[in-house]
């Protein structure tokens, strides 16, 4: 046990500097696939109430698969799902609403799907993706805002990519008009994400 401790405290001392970001610098991406961290994937929701406030819809379940090559930045593609069943808002019985046929129906609908190919670089670390949301079974054009946070390597040794998105929508878009106006019909979408590169 004497002999356990001091291998243990070395092996956290030593894994930051072995695992971690490299910054963000597009030129050390490796190009390739890679797949979704579920574990390090966050996407949250805010819609006005009222007037008065903004509630926030947090999605626990989310996962999917980026292409991207460094030379080739333009012909990336996306392909995310998040369960609409994991949502949470802390507060039990409107879960249980949202969950419904009034808003997410997820008995018929249990997912929402972002797919785009291709970006458009704006700077060095931020891009302009234009996918296409699928949310209860209507499909529209929307364009996420991306932002490039970290490139590096994960505790694993594995090639991670780590990167922030946000897009804003009209929820009667795709046909959920429960409780309009009263509740927002614009909804904010934040997602963070890390993406771990596929063997």
């Amino acid at each position: 046990m004497k002999r356990l401790i001091p291998l243990l405290l070395s092996a956290l001392v030593a894994t930051p500097a072995l695992a971690a970001s490299q910054g963000a610098d597009v030129a050390r991406i490796e190009a390739g696939t890679y797949a979704a961290d579920p574990t390090h994937t966050a996407v949250a929701a805010r819609v006005d109430h009222l007037g008065f406030s903004k509630t926030t819809l947090r999605f626990a379940k989310a996962g999917g698969e980026l292409t991207f090559d460094p030379a080739r930045p333009e012909a990336a593609t996306l392909d995310v799902s998040v369960d609409a069943a994991s949502l949470s808002t802390d507060t039990e019985a409107r879960d249980k609403e949202l969950r419904g046929p009034g808003f997410f129906n997820v008995a018929d609908f249990p997912a929402a799907r972002y797919v785009a190919a291709g970006l458009v670089r704006v700077d060095a670390t931020h891009a302009r993706v234009n996918g296409r949301l699928t949310l209860l079974g209507v499909t529209r054009e929307v364009p996420m805002e991306v932002t490039l946070i970290g490139v590096g390597t994960g505790l694993a040794n594995d090639k991670r990519i780590g990167v922030t998105g946000h897009m804003q929508i009209r929820r009667s878009d795709f046909g959920m008009k429960t409780f309009l106006p009263f509740v927002g019909d614009e909804v904010s979408i934040d997602i963070d994400a890390e993406f771990s590169k596929k063997k």
